[in-house]
């Protein structure tokens, strides 16, 4: 992992990042690499699931100590917007269930040390951007494809937060007219066309197959040379570069970064994304941006969750 971004020198930072299928948690030394990291499904019932949170940082931190290490804090990404206290998540249609629930104050109580909340598209892209594919950009979007759509970006090295602690629900943008119904509540959204659930729901449908798959076992099909997953992570690929030919379009980034699980899909997924936006994009918006994946792999929201701290 790169390590040109200066980092605390003397403590680690524990880092736990709450999705909507599971969330996984593990520490960053000064040099900025991830250690100790595992996960827990991430179930609909807050009282419950902040228990097992707690339980799978206090496992962390049992590491870390193991190491003679102090941690400096826990940063904690969380998909959905943040209030402006940065206390709690206001809105997540994958994640109503913990709306309002005083994430921070309750994770403050348990630990002894500070607690900083970060929406997890901003936590991706800070990692991205300090540390991976982004560095040295002076606008860089970062968008983290997985069960939803994360859409991060920087400008100077701040994230963007344009409405409630973020550049607001970009994945959302419009691609298909009469599209799928998106959990937002509109259809046609980029998320639906190319999260995780949507992707292994279509290719259960066109393999015909009895049982549920994943997107891991999708990407695995069509790293296997499977027709038909691959048809589906081409046409993922496709509706992405579509969504991100909007972005461009009005963001003007100089770096485009695709993170997330899907983004294990690798040219199947970057090479119809690349095509695609460079039909759709206007002229000067393309000719001043380029696209690759996140150097970071399936772990860079984990890693950006520490980010707050990684200043202090």
């Amino acid at each position: 992992m790169p390590t040109e971004v200066a980092l605390p020198a003397d403590r680690t930072i524990l880092c736990a990042d709450i999705g909507a299928t599971s969330t996984k948690a593990g520490f960053l030394d000064s040099r900025g690499e991830l250690h100790y990291v595992d996960a827990i499904p991430t179930q609909p019932d807050p009282e419950s699931f902040v228990d097992n949170l707690c339980a799978l940082v206090d496992s962390t931190l049992a590491a870390v100590r193991e190491n003679n290490l102090t941690p400096r804090g826990l940063g904690v990404a969380v998909a959905g917007f943040l209030d402006e206290k940065r206390e709690r998540l206001l809105y997540n249609s994958n994640l109503s269930w913990l709306e309002n629930f005083p994430l921070r104050p309750r994770l403050a109580a348990h630990f002894s040390f500070p607690v900083e909340l970060e929406i997890d598209s901003n936590s991706a892209c800070m990692a991205e951007y300090l540390l991976g594919s982004g560095r040295g950009s002076r606008r860089f979007l970062c968008v983290t494809c997985g069960t939803g759509l994360g859409v991060g970006m920087t400008v100077n090295g701040q994230p963007l937060r344009f409405a409630y602690g973020c550049m607001g629900d970009i994945g959302h943008v419009l691609v298909k007219r009469d599209g799928p119904l998106c959990t937002c509540g509109g259809r046609g959204c980029a998320e639906i066309m190319v999260s995780a659930p949507a992707l292994a729901a279509e290719y259960k449908r066109r393999a015909g197959l009895p049982d549920e798959v994943t997107l891991r076992s999708v990407i695995t099909a069509a790293q296997s040379h499977d027709p038909v997953a691959i048809s589906v992570l081409t046409e993922a690929g496709e509706w992405l570069g579509m969504a991100i030919a909007s972005m461009a379009n009005i963001l003007f980034p100089d770096h485009i970064a695709i993170a997330g699980g899907l983004s294990a899909a690798g040219d199947l997924l970057l090479t119809p994304a690349q095509r695609v936006f460079c039909e759709s994009a206007a002229l000067f918006a393309r000719s001043q941006t380029t696209i690759s994946l996140a150097t970071l792999g399936p772990m860079t929201t984990l890693i950006g969750a520490a980010w707050p701290f990684w200043a202090t």
